[in-house]
């Protein structure tokens, strides 16, 4: 009888080596491919909380603003300065980023402390001042009551943080823009604009030089 032997051997180097290259490359393509993905998502999501961040501070100035009226006191009623009898918007910076400031009358519900203090209006203040990071501005807000009593100033709340620039745009009766509001000036005495526009922009973190704006016009009370 002839006895046959098997054909079966192990695996060559060769054959090993041309296995793991194989693998390698199928790996590496799967996790770039996930990877990726989830950066995509992580981003999308990222930007969606930005957005949605923006849209309440938007939200919370277009209210303000579209309560906003000019004080009928004369200056030094109650022993208040002049300022606390205008609508004055003004163009500033912080190391060379823009960072506009606000402040104006509305008759709008106090966010903190007794509802009767709306009968008698709110001063409302937008100011910035530098964040943590060294390009980080923050939007603060402050509110007090008509005849404010300076004892019993409520301070300021971060309205919003991670901004690269804040403008306010005022546009009078005719159309016309201007950079700055002052109701107590020649140019505007006793008037509010007819409308205002605001621009923020949020730090990018992605792409520094490509700064995410959000932008809303609001039209301000008639006279």
């Amino acid at each position: 009888m002839k006895r046959i032997f098997g054909t079966d051997r192990g695996f060559t180097l060769i054959e090993v080596l041309l296995a793991f290259f194989i693998f390698s490359i199928l790996f590496i393509t799967i996790y770039t491919s996930y990877s990726g993905t989830f950066k995509t998502i992580n981003l999308t999501e990222n930007r969606m909380e930005l957005y949605r961040k923006a849209a309440i501070v938007l939200e919370r100035m277009n209210e303000d603003l579209e309560s906003s009226y000019i004080s009928i006191l004369p200056q030094g009623s109650f022993g208040q300065p002049a300022e606390y009898t205008r609508f004055h918007g003004e163009e500033n910076n912080i190391n060379g980023q823009d960072a506009g400031t606000l402040n104006f009358f509305a008759r709008v519900s106090p966010l903190f402390g007794d509802e009767s203090e709306a009968a008698s209006g709110q001063l409302i203040s937008y100011s910035v001042i530098q964040g943590e990071e060294e390009d980080e501005l923050v939007l603060l807000r402050a509110e007090n009551p008509e005849f404010i009593d300076k004892t019993e100033d409520k301070g300021e709340l971060v309205l919003t943080d991670g901004l690269q620039a804040v403008n306010f745009v005022y546009y009078d009766d005719d159309g016309n823009t201007h950079e700055q509001w002052d109701s107590d000036s020649e140019e505007f005495k006793g008037i509010l604009p007819r409308r205002v526009s605001i621009e923020l922009e949020f730090l990018n973190y992605e792409n520094p030089e490509a700064p995410l704006k959000v932008m809303t016009s609001v039209a301000m009370p008639v006279k």
